[in-house]
């Protein structure tokens, strides 16, 4: 009996593969090219990540991924309550989370650590959750400091 791939990994793991590969495409869609070396956030008070209200982040859970940071709107209004900011770097090794909207959470693809959409630890091998970042908002324009 000859399967094809896709029944192949279904019947391995319940469509599970299927499913990630598809959340982790979803998850890049809106994601600009982290390359290794600036996936950390300059010295100094500013992470120089800004974020033009009036034309990103309009909606409830729309997220931008910007030089070693993400930034995801929680809430309604341009208020600082209403996003949150992290780092994009994993506490592990240094590699590049991904945020995935539709589950709200975050993942390490280098070697599997998963955290909440707050940013704690959900499972390692990561030992503690992301690091979190403050939002300033003036006007229309949001910018993420260390």
């Amino acid at each position: 009996m000859k399967i094809n791939r896709e029944e192949f990994l279904n019947k391995l793991t319940g469509g599970l593969a299927v499913t990630c590969v598809a959340c982790m495409a979803a998850a890049c869609a809106k994601d600009e090219p982290v390359t290794p070396g600036n996936n950390t956030i300059p010295g100094g008070n500013t992470s120089g990540v800004t974020v033009n209200l009036a034309t990103e982040l309009k909606n409830v859970n729309d997220f931008v991924a910007k030089t070693g940071v993400i930034v995801i709107r929680t809430a309604a209004g341009n208020t600082a309550n209403s996003f949150l900011a992290f780092s994009s770097s994993c506490p592990h090794a240094g590699a590049t989370v991904v945020y995935n909207s539709s589950t709200s959470s975050f993942l390490c693809a280098s070697h599997g650590s998963t955290f909440s959409a707050n940013g704690s630890l959900v499972n390692g091998p990561a030992d503690r959750g992301l690091t979190s970042l403050t939002v300033v908002i003036s006007g229309s324009t949001l910018t993420v400091k260390s």
